[in-house]
Protein backbone atom coordinates (compact mmCIF):
# COMPACT_ATOMS: atom_id res chain seq x y z
CA UNK A 1 0.00 0.00 0.00
CA UNK A 2 2.98 2.64 0.53
CA UNK A 3 4.33 1.89 -2.76
CA UNK A 4 0.92 2.51 -4.72
CA UNK A 5 0.58 5.85 -2.71
CA UNK A 6 3.87 7.32 -3.49
CA UNK A 7 3.00 6.73 -7.00
CA UNK A 8 0.25 8.16 -6.75
CA UNK A 9 1.98 10.86 -5.05
CA UNK A 10 4.42 11.34 -8.01
CA UNK A 11 1.43 10.74 -10.64
CA UNK A 12 -0.79 13.48 -9.22
CA UNK A 13 2.29 16.02 -8.80
CA UNK A 14 2.93 15.59 -12.47
CA UNK A 15 -0.41 16.01 -13.37
CA UNK A 16 -1.09 19.69 -11.23
CA UNK A 17 2.24 20.55 -12.85
CA UNK A 18 1.19 20.39 -16.53
CA UNK A 19 -2.16 21.90 -15.56
CA UNK A 20 -0.32 25.06 -14.03
CA UNK A 21 1.97 25.08 -17.05
CA UNK A 22 -0.59 24.48 -19.89
CA UNK A 23 -3.89 26.58 -18.49
CA UNK A 24 -2.58 28.93 -15.79
CA UNK A 25 -1.84 32.92 -17.44
CA UNK A 26 1.49 33.13 -16.18
CA UNK A 27 2.86 35.40 -18.89
CA UNK A 28 2.06 38.14 -16.48
CA UNK A 29 4.55 36.90 -14.04
CA UNK A 30 7.00 36.53 -17.08
CA UNK A 31 9.58 39.22 -16.77
CA UNK A 32 11.36 41.27 -19.21
CA UNK A 33 14.22 40.64 -20.61
CA UNK A 34 16.21 42.79 -23.23
CA UNK A 35 17.32 41.10 -26.49
CA UNK A 36 20.62 41.39 -25.59
CA UNK A 37 22.78 37.61 -25.77
CA UNK A 38 23.67 35.72 -22.89
CA UNK A 39 27.55 36.26 -21.66
CA UNK A 40 29.76 33.41 -21.53
CA UNK A 41 29.10 33.24 -17.90
CA UNK A 42 25.15 33.66 -17.66
CA UNK A 43 25.54 30.15 -20.06
CA UNK A 44 27.57 28.39 -17.61
CA UNK A 45 25.35 29.32 -14.73
CA UNK A 46 22.45 28.10 -16.57
CA UNK A 47 24.07 24.92 -17.38
CA UNK A 48 24.45 24.31 -13.84
CA UNK A 49 21.33 25.45 -12.92
CA UNK A 50 19.72 23.01 -15.00
CA UNK A 51 22.04 20.04 -13.85
CA UNK A 52 21.32 20.81 -10.50
CA UNK A 53 17.58 20.67 -10.61
CA UNK A 54 17.65 17.16 -12.56
CA UNK A 55 20.19 16.07 -9.60
CA UNK A 56 17.29 17.34 -7.22
CA UNK A 57 14.56 15.66 -8.97
CA UNK A 58 16.53 12.64 -9.06
CA UNK A 59 17.71 12.83 -5.24
CA UNK A 60 14.39 13.60 -4.41
CA UNK A 61 12.72 10.48 -6.19
CA UNK A 62 15.27 8.06 -5.12
CA UNK A 63 14.69 9.36 -1.32
CA UNK A 64 11.09 8.31 -1.79
CA UNK A 65 11.08 4.88 -3.78
CA UNK A 66 14.71 3.50 -2.52
CA UNK A 67 13.15 1.12 -0.60
CA UNK A 68 10.98 -0.65 -3.53
CA UNK A 69 14.28 0.12 -5.85
CA UNK A 70 15.83 -1.83 -3.58
CA UNK A 71 13.08 -4.73 -3.37
CA UNK A 72 13.42 -5.07 -7.33
CA UNK A 73 16.93 -6.27 -7.05
CA UNK A 74 17.67 -7.70 -2.91
CA UNK A 75 14.90 -10.18 -2.15
CA UNK A 76 14.12 -13.92 -1.42
CA UNK A 77 12.65 -16.28 -3.75
CA UNK A 78 11.05 -19.07 -3.33
CA UNK A 79 10.46 -22.28 -5.93
CA UNK A 80 9.05 -25.70 -5.48
CA UNK A 81 10.51 -28.75 -7.12
CA UNK A 82 10.04 -32.47 -6.52
CA UNK A 83 12.96 -34.20 -6.39
CA UNK A 84 14.63 -36.84 -8.78
CA UNK A 85 13.59 -39.36 -5.82
CA UNK A 86 10.99 -37.79 -4.36
CA UNK A 87 9.89 -40.82 -2.64
CA UNK A 88 12.29 -43.33 -0.53
CA UNK A 89 11.73 -46.09 1.97
CA UNK A 90 12.98 -46.32 5.71
CA UNK A 91 14.00 -50.08 6.00
CA UNK A 92 14.35 -52.23 8.61
CA UNK A 93 15.94 -55.65 8.84
CA UNK A 94 14.77 -58.56 10.58
CA UNK A 95 16.53 -62.22 10.87
CA UNK A 96 14.21 -64.81 9.22
CA UNK A 97 14.67 -67.68 11.80
CA UNK A 98 14.22 -70.44 9.13
CA UNK A 99 16.49 -70.19 7.08
CA UNK A 100 19.06 -68.26 9.10
CA UNK A 101 18.98 -65.16 6.46
CA UNK A 102 18.64 -61.12 7.39
CA UNK A 103 15.42 -60.03 5.45
CA UNK A 104 15.19 -56.37 4.60
CA UNK A 105 12.20 -55.07 4.62
CA UNK A 106 10.37 -50.92 4.46
CA UNK A 107 8.82 -49.71 7.25
CA UNK A 108 7.32 -47.03 6.00
CA UNK A 109 8.27 -44.87 2.71
CA UNK A 110 8.28 -41.01 2.42
CA UNK A 111 7.92 -38.48 -0.30
CA UNK A 112 9.56 -35.13 -0.20
CA UNK A 113 9.27 -31.74 -1.54
CA UNK A 114 12.52 -29.79 -2.34
CA UNK A 115 12.27 -26.07 -1.38
CA UNK A 116 15.11 -23.51 -3.10
CA UNK A 117 15.61 -20.01 -1.94
CA UNK A 118 16.72 -18.58 -5.38
CA UNK A 119 16.67 -15.12 -4.47
CA UNK A 120 20.18 -13.13 -2.99
CA UNK A 121 18.57 -12.89 0.62
CA UNK A 122 17.52 -14.82 3.15
CA UNK A 123 13.64 -16.04 3.85
CA UNK A 124 12.75 -15.07 6.88
CA UNK A 125 10.47 -17.55 9.49
CA UNK A 126 9.63 -19.99 6.68
CA UNK A 127 6.46 -22.03 7.64
CA UNK A 128 4.73 -24.60 5.56
CA UNK A 129 0.90 -25.42 5.85
CA UNK A 130 -1.48 -28.08 4.19
CA UNK A 131 -3.99 -25.72 3.34
CA UNK A 132 -6.09 -27.39 1.45
CA UNK A 133 -6.89 -32.16 1.16
CA UNK A 134 -9.38 -33.45 -1.34
CA UNK A 135 -10.09 -36.99 -2.04
CA UNK A 136 -11.59 -38.71 -5.05
CA UNK A 137 -12.44 -42.09 -4.41
CA UNK A 138 -11.54 -44.80 -7.24
CA UNK A 139 -14.06 -44.88 -10.19
CA UNK A 140 -15.99 -42.25 -8.67
CA UNK A 141 -15.81 -38.09 -9.62
CA UNK A 142 -17.00 -36.53 -6.40
CA UNK A 143 -14.51 -34.72 -4.37
CA UNK A 144 -14.88 -34.80 -0.27
CA UNK A 145 -12.84 -32.33 1.27
CA UNK A 146 -10.54 -32.93 4.66
CA UNK A 147 -10.16 -30.92 7.29
CA UNK A 148 -6.97 -30.09 7.40
CA UNK A 149 -4.91 -28.92 10.82
CA UNK A 150 -3.65 -25.12 11.43
CA UNK A 151 -0.19 -26.57 12.20
CA UNK A 152 2.46 -25.29 9.99
CA UNK A 153 4.51 -28.98 9.20
CA UNK A 154 7.64 -29.18 10.98
CA UNK A 155 11.02 -29.13 8.92
CA UNK A 156 13.21 -31.92 8.29
CA UNK A 157 15.92 -32.40 10.87
CA UNK A 158 14.71 -30.11 13.57
CA UNK A 159 12.18 -30.08 16.16
CA UNK A 160 11.06 -26.47 14.50
CA UNK A 161 8.29 -25.48 13.03
CA UNK A 162 9.94 -22.64 11.40
CA UNK A 163 13.22 -21.77 9.47
CA UNK A 164 15.46 -19.29 7.53
CA UNK A 165 16.46 -20.51 4.01
CA UNK A 166 19.42 -18.74 2.67
CA UNK A 167 20.43 -17.46 -0.50
CA UNK A 168 20.93 -20.22 -2.68
CA UNK A 169 19.88 -22.29 0.08
CA UNK A 170 17.85 -25.86 -0.30
CA UNK A 171 15.77 -27.56 2.24
CA UNK A 172 13.95 -31.25 2.20
CA UNK A 173 10.63 -31.54 3.69
CA UNK A 174 8.74 -34.61 4.26
CA UNK A 175 5.03 -34.06 2.88
CA UNK A 176 3.69 -37.62 2.60
CA UNK A 177 4.30 -40.86 4.93
CA UNK A 178 3.08 -44.26 4.13
CA UNK A 179 3.05 -46.92 7.02
CA UNK A 180 3.60 -50.45 6.90
CA UNK A 181 0.90 -51.91 8.40
CA UNK A 182 1.03 -53.21 12.09
CA UNK A 183 0.73 -56.40 14.65
CA UNK A 184 -0.75 -55.23 17.57
CA UNK A 185 -1.66 -57.34 20.32
CA UNK A 186 -5.88 -57.75 21.18
CA UNK A 187 -6.90 -58.30 25.08
CA UNK A 188 -7.29 -61.80 24.12
CA UNK A 189 -3.58 -62.24 23.18
CA UNK A 190 -4.74 -62.67 19.64
CA UNK A 191 -2.74 -61.08 16.92
CA UNK A 192 -4.18 -58.44 14.75
CA UNK A 193 -2.63 -56.92 11.45
CA UNK A 194 -3.54 -52.73 11.58
CA UNK A 195 -3.95 -51.18 8.02
CA UNK A 196 -1.41 -49.50 6.18
CA UNK A 197 -1.38 -45.57 6.82
CA UNK A 198 -1.50 -42.55 4.57
CA UNK A 199 -0.57 -39.51 6.01
CA UNK A 200 -0.70 -35.90 4.37
CA UNK A 201 0.78 -33.50 5.92
CA UNK A 202 -0.15 -34.48 9.45
CA UNK A 203 -3.60 -35.61 8.36
CA UNK A 204 -3.95 -39.36 8.57
CA UNK A 205 -6.25 -41.42 6.13
CA UNK A 206 -9.84 -42.34 7.40
CA UNK A 207 -10.56 -46.23 6.84
CA UNK A 208 -12.82 -45.61 3.39
CA UNK A 209 -10.10 -43.46 2.07
CA UNK A 210 -7.58 -46.50 0.68
CA UNK A 211 -8.46 -46.39 -2.75
CA UNK A 212 -8.25 -43.50 -5.09
CA UNK A 213 -6.51 -39.87 -5.20
CA UNK A 214 -5.94 -37.30 -3.34
CA UNK A 215 -4.94 -33.45 -4.06
CA UNK A 216 -3.03 -31.76 -1.77
CA UNK A 217 -2.18 -27.36 -1.37
CA UNK A 218 0.86 -26.74 0.48
CA UNK A 219 1.51 -23.22 1.21
CA UNK A 220 4.67 -21.24 2.52
CA UNK A 221 4.32 -18.30 4.36
CA UNK A 222 7.62 -16.26 5.15
CA UNK A 223 8.15 -12.53 6.87
CA UNK A 224 9.86 -11.16 3.83
CA UNK A 225 8.45 -13.18 0.99
CA UNK A 226 4.61 -13.06 -0.38
CA UNK A 227 2.68 -17.04 0.13
CA UNK A 228 3.54 -19.42 -2.17
CA UNK A 229 2.27 -22.50 -2.75
CA UNK A 230 2.36 -25.88 -4.60
CA UNK A 231 -0.13 -28.40 -5.34
CA UNK A 232 0.71 -32.42 -5.87
CA UNK A 233 -1.28 -35.44 -6.26
CA UNK A 234 -1.22 -38.72 -5.05
CA UNK A 235 -2.65 -41.67 -6.84
CA UNK A 236 -2.84 -45.41 -4.90
CA UNK A 237 -4.62 -48.26 -4.37
CA UNK A 238 -4.21 -49.25 -0.90
CA UNK A 239 -1.82 -51.99 -1.47
CA UNK A 240 1.21 -52.35 0.50
CA UNK A 241 4.70 -54.15 -0.70
CA UNK A 242 7.88 -54.70 1.26
CA UNK A 243 10.13 -52.52 -1.45
CA UNK A 244 9.74 -49.65 -3.09
CA UNK A 245 11.02 -51.54 -6.71
CA UNK A 246 7.63 -53.00 -5.74
CA UNK A 247 5.29 -50.54 -4.01
CA UNK A 248 5.61 -47.72 -7.02
CA UNK A 249 3.95 -49.56 -9.34
CA UNK A 250 0.66 -48.99 -6.89
CA UNK A 251 1.86 -45.44 -5.68
CA UNK A 252 2.24 -42.01 -7.83
CA UNK A 253 2.97 -38.17 -7.13
CA UNK A 254 2.85 -35.60 -9.33
CA UNK A 255 2.92 -32.12 -8.93
CA UNK A 256 -1.03 -30.88 -9.96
Amino acid sequence: MKKYYKIGLLILSVIIGYLIGNYLPLDILRPNFSDDSLTKGEYYRLIVSIISAVITFFALFIALFKDDIREQWKKPKIMFELPEQHTIEDTDSSLDSESGTETIRAKRYVSRIEIHNQGNLPAMNCELYLEKLEFVLKDSTLAQNIECSSAPLEWNGTDSKTIIIPPGGKKLLDIIEVKAPEKVSTPDSAKTNNKTQLIIGTIANEKDQLKGKWKAKFSLYSQNHSPVSFEVEIEWNGLWKNRYSEFGNHFQITRA
